[in-house]
């Protein structure tokens, strides 16, 4: 039996699969325990990242807080993206065996200078970063093996279809966040709103042609909504991944959303034109697709149901702790009973 502590049983945003899987690891020979006799510890992100601090500072900080680790002990950045920013850096001077994220880019993308790291959001800010991460370091980044859908278990759940479907497109979100939100000192509720609004004002040049519903609402007023449309538009939040993506699945309508290609995350639902319909970040081709869509839906129902199946295949509890099973099993530098 293979013993875990995490330093914070009740971080949903680094732990989530772990935290819901807790009594089922048991049967794969791993017990999250609450006792000072573990094998490893589980770091959460706010022991090596404080996103308030500059870049610099937080960077220090880390390197501190893990200095006074002892053990072997893994770091788990819990962020929405696949930034590594902040993370990297500490990682890479500490005694940790491995940094854990939800979502990763490759080292090729990791290299290419982008505003915080988020290779979304472009460049040209007082904080482009990249990262020409050596072999043996990126080879000690691991995911998770779960990712948003974990965090509320409901999202695995397929609602019953709706064949009357009225709405041509429901582009309901979060498109406006003025909170003067940061980043190690980089405003990221511009850049969020940038993108997000980006998406509304393309579709206001066909709202003449189509039914389109837009804008913020309740939770239960976006659902009456999704229960109704055919397609369902999901872009990036502060991360690639995000809820919007499951609940639009999960309601039996297309998801489109900003090409996933770059991102890699366990488990990987986002296949183009198997699960979703991928369009470009900046919306460039968002109304064509659209048009495209709607001129034959029928011809897209096959994409609908897929996503639906690989959602309720992928989304299991046994597989996140079969993902652990075998990372303990055969990952190098680990030892296992």
């Amino acid at each position: 039996m293979i013993k875990i502590r995490l330093t914070d049983p009740s971080n949903v945003k680094c732990f989530s699969g772990l935290i819901h899987t807790r009594d089922l690891l048991r049967e794969y020979s791993i017990d999250i325990t609450d006792s000072g006799d573990y094998d490893y510890e589980f770091v959460h992100a706010d022991e090596f990242m404080n996103l308030s601090l500059s870049l610099e500072k937080s960077i220090d900080q880390g390197r501190e807080n893990m200095a006074k680790k002892s053990g072997d002990y893994f770091m788990f950045h819990g962020g929405d993206s696949t930034s590594i920013m902040g993370a990297y850096e500490v990682f890479v001077e500490s005694d940790a065996k491995y940094l854990f994220k939800k979502q990763l880019l490759s080292q090729e993308d990791y290299k290419e200078e982008t505003i915080i790291n988020k290779w979304f959001f472009g460049s040209g800010s007082i904080l482009d970063k990249g990262y020409d991460i050596p072999n043996d370091v990126y080879n000690r980044m691991k995911l998770t093996g779960y990712n948003v859908a974990h965090n509320w278990p409901h999202l695995q759940h397929m609602q019953e279809g709706n064949s009357n479907r009225d709405i041509d497109v429901c582009a309901i979100f979060q498109g406006i966040l003025d909170n003067g939100n940061m980043d190690h000192e980089v405003r990221t509720d511009v850049l969020y709103t940038e993108h997000r609004k980006g998406a509304w004002d393309e579709l206001e040049k066909i709202e003449n042609r189509y039914k389109i519903t837009k804008g913020s609402s309740s939770f239960q007023s976006f659902v009456n909504v999704m229960k109704r449309s055919k397609i369902g538009l999901s872009p990036f939040g502060m991360g690639e991944l995000c809820y919007r993506d499951l609940e639009i699945i999960q309601h039996g309508c297309l998801l489109i959303k900003p090409d996933m290609g770059k991102v890699i995350t366990e488990p990987d639902f986002f296949k183009p034109m198997e699960t979703y319909v991928p369009v470009k970040p900046d919306w460039s081709d968002l109304n064509e697709t659209i048009e495209k869509i709607l001129d034959n839906f029928k011809d897209y129902q096959y994409i609908i149901d897929n996503a639906r199946e690989k959602v309720v295949e992928m989304y299991t509890y046994q597989n996140v702790c079969m993902y652990w099973y075998n990372f303990f099993a055969n990952l190098n530098g680990v030892e296992s009973e």
